[in-house]
């Protein structure tokens, strides 16, 4: 009778609640008397320079505080499925029968790495994790939902009732002893041979331009004052229950207000599943958030709602991964006139760098810069005045954001570019944020702008890049639609 290897490839969920993989893979040896092997591929892929700085500063300190907690583990460079083919085969040649488990993802590549590993002829159980609902969720007619509130409607029940998975212990885990043995390039797993293994650079691509990071952007970017692991990031969300959710509805638009959660972190990369932070919301008001319509709870009811949205933008990717790179809107795929030549590009330039005159604009990206993460009310004034008042092409900050979010969700960071270019899904009439008008509404007291901008920028402003009330009417002719054809402004 052979030997059983249950393999936990861990990718983005580093936890040990609701962790569907890990899990299994634990059952599964308790189950046919066998042993568990923790495994995390560092793909060659992440130690280039245009793959994100913060991810590699989340890899290198995140990584490390989770598989510190496994008594056995191991770590290995390399392509993803090539290297789990290479491990199997050799714990094969060890007289092991060997299933992989592993949590699912959205995005291309993933399911691409899955058909290679399965044209090997290895066991591998891809397990529920980005999107908790079903990914089949369809409309009436069979269709693939492109509006929210009816997704949301239709999905509410099942997100609300799922239970999350309880902890799993990894002190009763039966472990395969000591793989560092049978594979003697395995890496140690601490935070100092991680960062060794990084590139130092920053860069990402745009425009069919390669852009130094470091070079255009004065600040240093700071993010030792994040979380990086699951205890940390349910000790934040409980203080947040306890003093902001109440007011979630009503305070979380306001700029210099701690109004949110700050879980984007712990959802991009699996510290918390979004089913774990529900179930907490529901724990703490010993209520079920059966009707989503309901107005007892009510803050709290619209961040269950905000948290359907991050399982719509997945569940988008998941069926149009050409998303990446192409409007969800096909009227509008090729017939936006952006500015792609020199000008385009200085624009972009001085977006980045926080100089485009719009004061709450050049804060916001200054917030960026400097801690990794941005506001959602500001992500949605940047983008809008990127592409509507600087007419410059939505893809390009994209990967701008890809490269400075430490928080960074794919299928949330091309839902929400999508959204504030209006060439996405949940269609309305563009949208064209006035900034000064933004700044008003949610920076009454200029606190936010106060917090990221020197003070002579307050004082001695820089000249709009682009008059405002120009930019509406270029952005209607850019777009191709006139006042007649639907435009709303904020």
């Amino acid at each position: 009778m052979s030997k059983t290897l249950a393999i936990y490839w861990s990718r983005r969920d580093f936890r040990l609640t609701d962790n569907q993989a890990l899990s299994r893979a634990a059952s599964f040896a308790k189950e046919s008397k066998g042993q568990v092997l923790p495994l995390f591929v560092l793909e060659d892929y992440m130690k280039k320079d245009d793959f994100p700085a913060p991810a590699r500063h989340v890899l290198s300190h995140a990584l490390p505080l989770f598989f510190e907690q496994y008594v056995h583990s191991l770590v290995l460079e390399g392509k993803g499925a090539r290297t789990i083919n290479l491990v199997v085969k050799k714990f094969e040649q060890e007289g092991y029968d060997v299933h992989v488990f592993v949590n699912e993802d959205v995005y291309p590549d993933f399911y691409i790495q899955i058909e290679k590993i399965k044209k090997n002829n290895i066991s591998i159980e891809v397990c529920t994790d980005r999107i908790s609902v079903s990914k089949e969720t369809k409309t009436g007619a069979g269709n693939i939902y492109s509006i929210f509130t009816p997704f949301k409607n239709a999905v509410w029940g099942e997100f609300v009732s799922r239970e999350p998975l309880p902890r799993v212990d990894p002190k009763k885990i039966p472990y395969f002893e000591k793989p560092e043995k049978l594979f003697l390039h395995a890496i140690p797993c601490n935070g100092a041979e991680l960062e060794k293994l990084f590139s130092k650079k920053r860069n990402f691509t745009a425009g069919g331009a390669q852009h130094d990071i470091d070079s255009q952007i004065d600040e240093a970017q700071d993010l030792s004052a994040w979380y990086m692991s699951e205890d940390e990031a349910l000790k934040g969300f409980k203080a947040f229950l306890e003093k902001n959710v109440d007011e979630y509805k009503n305070k979380r638009d306001f700029l210099a207000t701690e109004g949110t959660s700050k879980m984007s972190l712990a959802l991009a990369w699996g510290f918390v599943s979004a089913g774990t932070l529900c179930s907490c919301i529901k724990t703490h008001y010993n209520a079920s958030f059966d009707n989503p319509h309901s107005l007892r709870h009510e803050g709290a009811t619209h961040y269950i709602s905000e948290l359907i949205w991050r399982e719509f933008y997945g569940y988008l990717l998941y069926h149009y991964p050409h998303l990446m790179h192409t409007e969800f809107q096909e009227k509008f795929r090729g017939k936006i006139r952006w500015q792609e030549n020199k000008e385009g590009h200085r624009r972009f330039a001085l977006w980045m760098r926080g100089e485009t005159g719009y004061v709450i604009v050049d804060a916001a990206m200054k917030q960026l810069a400097k801690c990794g993460w941005m506001h959602n009310r500001a992500r949605m004034i940047v983008s809008s005045v990127l592409t509507k008042n600087l007419g410059v092409d939505w893809r390009w900050g994209q990967e701008y954001f890809r490269a400075m979010l430490i928080d960074l969700d794919e299928a949330s960071n091309n839902g929400g570019w999508q959204w504030g270019a209006s060439v996405g899904a949940d269609p309305k009439p563009i949208r064209i944020f006035n900034p000064y008008l933004q700044a008003k509404n949610y920076d009454a007291d200029s606190a936010y702008q106060k917090k990221w901008l020197p003070s002579e920028r307050l004082v001695l402003q820089l000249p709009p890049l682009v008059e405002h009330k120009d930019a509406r009417e270029d952005a209607l002719t850019r777009y191709g639609l006139s006042e007649k054809g639907g435009v709303r402004y904020f």
